[in-house]
């Protein structure tokens, strides 16, 4: 009969078999953060042990930091605070207009894309996977064939449609509701976002914007001209208000570029009581502010995803948004309201792209006004949240220590901050010649303040592929920093 000695020995072998099958599991992403575990008594029951092995098991875990046990609750999965990027050092940023110079790195860092053999990691953007390829061809076909002449003919910027009258209808709960002829169809979001600058500013002048931002940003304030006044961006709060309001108060920037949900590149959501905070500001200094709102309708948590235009009473935000991240990025169909300042943004339209496809307008319409799109928001907030979480536990998992991943509030986009003295542009030569396309961070500002960072995209399913590309990118850093030690 065996001893009391094997007896433990066999007790703790359980006991650490069942914690590294939980913590694979919650490694890979099959029980996401806030998501309840088994109970202690299926537990039990599925590994044949128990009930205080398990007990142990979850305790364990707990002072790890992987689970929190809550009374008469149950035992969730916490988030990965330790792994969080941690808030900018204030200090480091002058709050100085620089010049914009990032164009042809830009360009050079997005042409690998349009490469089909490639692992595609760098471009932020939901698979075709996860959104309804099928369902919007087959609304396309059927207007096209109900409505041939209001397909083939104009809609123009200033006539209302079915699109608008369903856009308008989001803001029904804001401070200052809009109506249908306030808002002006873009060709996406980006075409709304030159607009706005345009209306509030000249060839010359300075844009406060948050830092790391989105370097589409930066591109369209190079190509207009436009410097740029970096505002440090804390990676759960968002914007400094504190900085942002010295800015303001100097007097040196026309407009403020700013996302408060989902940011990308950090993927924080702003409080409410911030987002009011940051249109207060604007308002006391008269600025206006820009809203860049392209992936608020990705917020994991809807009912944080409000816009600071909920909050504009004196029509200073210009609303920027498209359905590009979420529906079809191929429709080019973006929106704007531009409040005081609706009517330049008309002129401008006008006078340029004149007017956006018809198809798109009439088909979006038809998927707002039939409940569809609500619907698919739901199922793809859930999937880009999953697959977050996955990617999350995977570039953990593969890249040495002293890596952090900001999980996002929303969207598809990680931020990784590379250990020690990695460089990420090096990293993406590196990935390129492998086939693995990935963003380094430098072209997140101006100044190439973030070469130690490297933004991937977990907007696909995750594959055996992209496991594989994970793995890879891990490996190249391990040797990126034996190369530095040297």
């Amino acid at each position: 009969m065996p001893g009391p000695e094997s007896e433990v020995s066999q007790e703790r072998f359980l006991y650490e078999r069942i914690s590294q099958r939980l913590l694979e599991q919650i490694r890979a992403g099959n029980y996401a953060v806030g998501e309840r575990l088994p109970s202690v008594r299926r537990m039990s029951a599925l590994f044949g042990v128990s009930v205080n092995t398990v007990m142990q098991c979850y305790r364990q875990l707990e002072l790890e930091g992987y689970l929190e046990i809550r009374p008469q609750s149950g035992v969730f999965v916490r988030p990965m605070e330790s792994d969080a990027v941690p808030p900018p050092d204030e200090a480091r940023y002058p709050l100085l207009p620089v010049e914009v110079s990032l164009s042809e790195q830009v360009l050079e860092y997005m042409a690998l894309h349009a490469r089909p053999d490639v692992a595609r990691l760098g471009i932020a953007l939901p698979g075709p996977e996860v959104l309804p390829l099928g369902r919007v061809m087959q609304v396309i076909r059927d207007v096209t064939r109900r409505h041939p002449v209001e397909a083939w003919d104009y809609i123009h910027p200033n006539a209302n449609s079915p699109l608008t009258h369903q856009l308008a209808r989001r803001s029904l709960g804001y401070d200052q509701p809009f109506a249908a002829e306030d808002i002006i169809v873009t060709n996406g979001c980006m075409e709304a976002l030159t607009l706005a600058l345009r209306s509030v500013s000249k060839p010359g002048d300075a844009v406060a914007v948050e830092s790391p931002t989105y370097y589409g940003t930066l591109l369209l304030l190079e190509a207009h001209q436009r410097r740029v006044v970096e505002v440090p961006a804390h990676p759960r709060d968002g914007i400094s208000l504190s900085a942002l309001e010295e800015v303001f108060a100097r007097g040196r920037v026309a407009a403020c570029m700013v996302a408060t949900n989902a940011q990308n590149p950090l993927g924080f959501t702003m409080s409410a009581a911030r987002k009011q905070a940051l249109v207060a500001l604007s308002a006391r200094y008269g600025i206006p502010l820009i809203e860049n709102d392209i992936w608020g309708d990705t917020v994991y948590a809807a009912d944080q995803a409000l816009p600071a235009k909920a909050w504009d009473r004196e029509g200073l935000v210009i609303y920027c948004n498209s359905f590009s991240k979420t529906l079809m990025p191929g429709m080019r169909l973006g929106w704007a309201v531009g409040g005081r300042f609706h009517r330049r943004l008309l002129e401008l339209k006008q006078l340029s792209t004149i007017t956006s496809p018809s198809l798109s307008q009439l088909a979006m319409g038809r998927l707002l006004e039939s409940g569809f799109h609500a619907r698919h928001l739901r199922a793809l907030r859930e999937a880009l949240y999953r697959q977050a979480v996955q990617m999350q536990a995977l570039i953990l998992a593969a890249f040495p220590a002293g890596t952090r991943v900001s999980l996002p509030s929303g969207g598809c986009v990680l931020w990784v901050r590379l250990p020690e003295g990695v460089d990420s542009h090096q990293l993406f030569g590196m990935a390129a010649e492998a086939d693995i396309h990935v963003f380094p961070g430098g072209v997140f500002s101006a100044t190439g303040e973030y070469r130690g960072y490297l933004r991937i995209n977990a907007g696909n399913p995750v594959t055996d592929a992209i496991r594989h590309a994970v793995q890879q990118l891990g490996d190249m850093v391990a040797r990126l920093m034996a190369a530095r030690s040297h």
